[in-house]
């Protein structure tokens, strides 16, 4: 009789936990102002969040460069559909002051049974190995961030983000827990490329990673670096990467330029001028309706919880 009870107490345990777990999923860089986000770019996002029973969507930086404008607006209108939280990436940061970035780092979500930490991080220029004055000089001259009003320097910034990371984990259960950032962790996922590699300055630090697996954290989220990783584990923390991107580096732009050469005489792979050639063509905007659900989807990293 006790065995029979167990087994059927374990079985209603099971059922129940089943119908009460939440699905998240995360995804980073939508920049649905330079990707021109309308009305078909939304709704297919909602199409693919329903498919996919999504509960929870977490927006790890990067939606727009006008928060106020232009992001909050987006995510009210996903908030008919499902629960959107975020945190911030340095283009959401060009409207904000520093207490409003402040406000939106290091939020903690309850989601089903895991817990979900969200927070912005920032960079120390430990990834690039170039001279100082360099690195200034790059920021000053190419990367969005001058534009910015940050009132510390990258590395105090930085080393404030590691201390208030370090105390928060210190007080949440590792193995419930879900980590999105929006800067790069570790130097598994630096650009290689001679162009770029410069820009890795700006990418983030490893002392994030040491972090997580100092506290045996098993599943973390970022984005930044446009681009796709997938799932992989490094020193016990799996880390997931999935941005979207910039539409020019979407794979059914690079998809349907391959597939229409005719469009692309020279070869070239420049990714600006092959979607610059192709943007306003009728082709492209069907191919682009009938392939955008897969993007969005292939750009979601999604978990029960």
């Amino acid at each position: 009789m006790t065995i029979a009870k167990n087994f059927f107490k374990a079985i209603f345990t099971y059922f129940c936990y089943n119908e009460a777990m939440t699905k998240l999923a995360i995804m980073s860089d939508l920049h649905i102002d330079l990707n021109h986000f309308g009305t078909l770019e939304i709704e297919t996002l909602k199409q693919v969040l329903h498919q996919q029973r999504i509960d929870h969507l977490h927006l790890a930086g990067d939606i727009s460069n006008h928060f106020y404008d232009v992001t909050l607006p987006f995510i009210e209108e996903l908030e008919k559909d499902v629960k959107v939280t975020y945190n911030l990436g340095n283009h959401d940061m060009l409207d904000l002051d520093e207490d409003a970035i402040q406000v939106s780092d290091f939020q903690v979500h309850q989601i089903g049974s895991a817990f979900l930490l969200a927070f912005h991080a920032w960079y120390d220029y430990s990834f690039s190995h170039q001279e100082q004055t360099k690195i200034n000089s790059l920021k000053k001259t190419f990367w969005f961030d001058r534009r910015l009003q940050r009132l510390k320097d990258d590395l105090t910034i930085t080393q404030e983000s590691l201390i208030k990371l370090n105390q928060i984990l210190h007080s949440l259960p590792s193995q419930r827990l879900i980590v999105a950032m929006h800067f790069v962790p570790h130097q598994e996922f630096l650009m290689t490329h001679p162009r770029f590699a410069p820009f890795n300055a700006f990418l983030g630090s490893q002392k994030f990673h040491q972090l997580f697996v100092q506290h045996q954290i098993k599943n973390v989220t970022f984005g930044h670096a446009h681009r796709s990783f997938g799932d992989i584990k490094l020193d016990g923390v799996v880390y997931h990467s999935r941005p979207l991107g910039y539409i020019r580096e979407w794979d059914l732009t690079i998809n349907f330029v391959n597939q229409h050469p005719q469009y692309n005489p020279s070869g070239s792979w420049n990714l600006s001028k092959r979607y610059n050639a192709v943007r306003y063509l009728e082709d492209y905007q069907a191919y682009k309706r009938k392939y955008l659900a897969k993007e969005f989807s292939h750009s979601m990293t999604i978990f029960d919880c």
